[in-house]
């Protein structure tokens, strides 16, 4: 069973490097303000990576349900936050791509923000309680 300083590790060690040099091309291909670079591959990236953070989720919840919000340690309540602050940050990911009308009514968007919607719910919630009994 996973801890939440050990899934903060998973989760940067997946933001650490990810994809690779693929996204270090992309990067000598972006020139703005006359080359905006692969713009498709772009945005599949960001829904991919968007995608891949959130497939945590489930690992996340079962943390929380097997972790009363008053027996966290310092080190699992640092961990916490910074879950959230990743969830905040790739949560703006999906936010930014429905703000092109080209992506507006994509159902696996609209539903990769739903569900990060709800997760950062959960973990507003469960912080506050976590602040409440320490």
């Amino acid at each position: 069973m996973l801890t939440f300083p050990e899934l903060e590790r998973r989760l940067q060690g997946l933001l650490t490097d990810l994809d690779g040099d693929l996204w270090a091309e992309i990067l000598q291909q972006v020139n703005p303000p006359d080359q905006a670079g692969p713009v498709a591959v772009i945005h599949d990236m960001a829904f991919r990576d968007a995608k891949a953070l959130a497939g945590y989720a489930p690992d996340l919840r079962a943390i929380i349900r097997r972790s009363p919000p008053k027996d966290l340690s310092p080190a699992d309540l640092a961990a916490l936050k910074g879950i959230k602050g990743l969830y905040n940050l790739l949560a703006r990911l999906p936010v930014l791509l429905l703000t092109n009308p080209d992506h507006l009514k994509n159902d696996k968007l609209i539903e990769l923000y739903n569900g990060y919607r709800q997760i950062l719910v959960e973990l507003n919630e469960y912080l506050a309680l976590a602040k409440a009994e320490a």
